[in-house]
């Protein structure tokens, strides 16, 4: 018996992910303890200068969403941790730190849209590769935890057509390059991301999370929605811009757990992803909610508010004095129970004093993590300053619905 106990805890330490301890016995003033196989991690991890998620799923499964790298701006928040860390280096020394043990890169990248607070911007370039794209953010990022397998909007064409609107930002172009070349010399696979579809997937042991799933909900303008018959189709129609309204979005869900996350979604894409959230997880029935465009004043429009569009907890990357916006931000409050953000600029805490001391958390890197099974979940805020990551404060748990 005791040889056999010994067998099974080798092979737990050579081929499982790591379990990290006790992932909720979190302490303020202490660093984060690991994720621990089981748990749903989600990272919103601040520089100030761009959105960066990194998600490790139950199984260790890695995914990362954007990372972007702006130029400082007039009206932008103080740069995290420091003005001279670059932003792409702050994303890498964070996600070094709390990728499972034993995992050197990244299962699935998949940028939201390619604006430069997303994949990264022509002021912040730190070189040039061989292959010809120019490096900041996500396309830098890449050299210090390499990506796997690519999932984004436009590929393998990046060109518009029917169903695909014209690439905006920067640094598209580069991206394009970035994508084709790394396929093209076996660096990483890639695929179009496509609504209605599973294509984030539970690689390690998908059989033991059966009630786990991501699915895709929007991209390119079109969304997941229901015919008179409730039969599953896409909705709407190519965006008319190239921008914020194509952004991909999906819906994790996690037994009880639900969280939608789609980039900056706005205007007629947004009003859309409604009824998705109508239709597939029911009114006031979602746990975890990522801002549509950093919370702006489009935020949050006329079909969210009519389907009662009320989650439990509500996450925001925000870095400048526009962001959140004070009416759909005062909505937002007044119906969910912890709101979030990674920057409240100083410019907007003196404006709305009262309505900024309502928020739950701010000024910091945000860590939601679900308990094994999906039942609870906790809020952490986590010190921003240094490379330290410890626990500035705890919220929950929260029940999910």
């Amino acid at each position: 018996m005791k040889r056999v106990l010994f067998l099974i805890s080798v092979f737990a330490l050579l081929y499982l992910p790591s379990s990290g301890g006790n992932a909720l016995n979190a302490k303020i003033g202490k660093t984060l303890p690991a994720w621990s196989e089981g748990y749903l991690d989600i990272h919103f991890i601040n520089s100030g200068r761009g959105e960066c998620c990194f998600y490790i799923l139950p199984d260790g499964t890695t995914l990362l969403v954007d990372a972007g790298e702006i130029a400082k701006g007039k009206i932008g928040v103080a740069q995290r941790p420091n003005g001279q860390t670059l932003p792409t280096i702050t994303y890498a020394k964070y996600i070094k730190n709390f990728l499972p043990t034993g995992k050197t890169d990244i299962d699935y990248c998949s940028p939201s849209h390619f604006h430069t607070d997303h994949i990264g911007s022509t002021k912040m370039v730190s070189g040039k590769s061989p292959a010809g794209y120019r490096k900041s953010g996500l396309l830098a990022l890449y050299d210090y935890v390499p990506y796997k397998h690519i999932l984004d909007r436009a590929y393998p064409t990046y060109t518009e057509d029917d169903v695909t609107p014209k690439m905006e930002g920067q640094l598209s172009k580069d991206w394009a390059t970035f994508v084709t070349w790394g396929v093209k010399e076996g660096k990483f696979t890639a695929a179009r991301f496509t609504p209605g579809k599973e294509q984030i997937v539970l690689l390690n042991r998908a059989k033991k999370y059966k009630n786990f799933s991501v699915f895709n909900i929007c991209a390119n303008g079109f969304v997941w929605g229901k015919d008179s018959n409730g039969n599953g189709m896409l909705i709407g129609g190519k965006a008319r811009r190239g921008g914020n309204p194509t952004s991909c979005g999906f819906h994790i869900r996690y037994g009880d757990f639900d969280y939608i996350a789609c980039g900056d979604v706005s205007w007629t894409s947004q009003n859309m992803t409604a009824f998705y959230f109508r239709d597939y997880v029911g009114n006031n029935n979602l746990d975890a909610f990522k801002c549509h465009h950093h919370l702006a004043y489009n935020s949050w429009e006329v079909m969210m508010q009519e389907f009662n569009f009320d989650p439990q907890v509500v996450l925001n990357h925000s870095f400048t004095a526009k962001k959140p916006h004070p009416e759909p931000l005062s909505r937002v409050l007044a119906n969910c129970q912890g709101f979030f953000a990674t920057n409240i600029h100083p410019d907007i805490a003196a404006a709305n004093r009262e309505l900024i001391d309502k928020i739950a958390g701010y000024n910091g890197h945000i860590v939601l993590r679900v308990k094994p099974g999906g039942k609870i979940f906790y809020v952490y805020m986590l010190d921003d300053s240094d490379f330290e990551y410890r626990v500035k404060s705890i919220h929950g748990p929260y029940n999910s619905k």
